[in-house]
């Protein structure tokens, strides 16, 4: 789970933080301590400190995966410094498993991105984070190789 203070204009006098529950999961909304949850398929209602109700609501990033921003009155709020291009390359390699390995491949491929992320997310060292990913990238490979065996083999 990772924690993230946001300023936006308007809520100087208020605590917001976005929390996210790392693996795949979805981002929500702290207001003051307090959860602040939209209705389906409706956009996030917060009350500045003047008063004024304003309209707020996710825009997520690239495949879904990464942290969202958050859209606050038309402004958008970064949450978060996207990663970097190398890094997301870095992360997003799994999912040539899509290509080779077909529904097997593809959930694989996107679980062990979401892994790459969530770690390149975690405040430690920068090899630290790239031997975690390069774990999880060999997991996912290995993973994949066995029951792709498994299945040929069953299917014979």
């Amino acid at each position: 789970m990772m924690r993230y203070k946001i300023y936006p204009t308007g809520f100087a006098n208020q605590t917001l933080e976005v929390i996210t529950s790392g693996f795949l999961g979805k981002a929500r909304l702290f207001v003051n301590n307090q959860e602040i949850v939209a209705k389906k398929k409706q956009p996030i209602m917060l009350r500045r400190d003047d008063g004024q109700e304003v309209e707020a609501t996710w825009k997520r990033d690239f495949f879904g995966i990464d942290v969202p921003n958050l859209v606050i009155d038309g402004s958008i709020i970064e949450v978060t410094k996207p990663l970097p291009v190398i890094a997301k390359l870095w992360c997003f390699l799994p999912l040539v498993l899509i290509f080779i390995g077909g529904a097997i491949g593809a959930l694989i491929g996107i679980l062990t991105a979401a892994g790459n992320v969530s770690v390149f997310r975690l405040p430690t060292n920068i090899v630290v984070r790239i031997m975690l990913t390069l774990l999880i990238n060999l997991a996912g490979t290995g993973l994949f190789l066995f029951l792709a065996t498994t299945l040929n083999a069953l299917l014979r």
